[in-house]
């Protein structure tokens, strides 16, 4: 059998990788404070669509995508 052609090579996130990881992990993280915290869901709802609006526009408009 050949090796495959990704074998040894190490998994490096780009910074893009990073913004589309946040977006998710704010909802949980949200939800977790909402749960554990007695915090209302429609506030930590609103809290968690801030931060991920704040990354997504940081990445849109503040150090958009380069053309190559």
């Amino acid at each position: 059998m050949s090796p495959s052609a990704n074998s040894g090579r190490r998994f490096d996130l780009t910074r893009y990788d990073l913004v589309l990881l946040c977006i998710p992990i704010a909802f949980l993280l949200a939800a977790v404070a909402g749960l554990g915290l007695g915090i209302p869901s429609h506030v930590a709802t609103a809290a968690a669509g801030l931060v991920s609006a704040s990354v997504l526009a940081d990445a849109l408009f503040r150090n958009p995508p380069l053309r190559t």
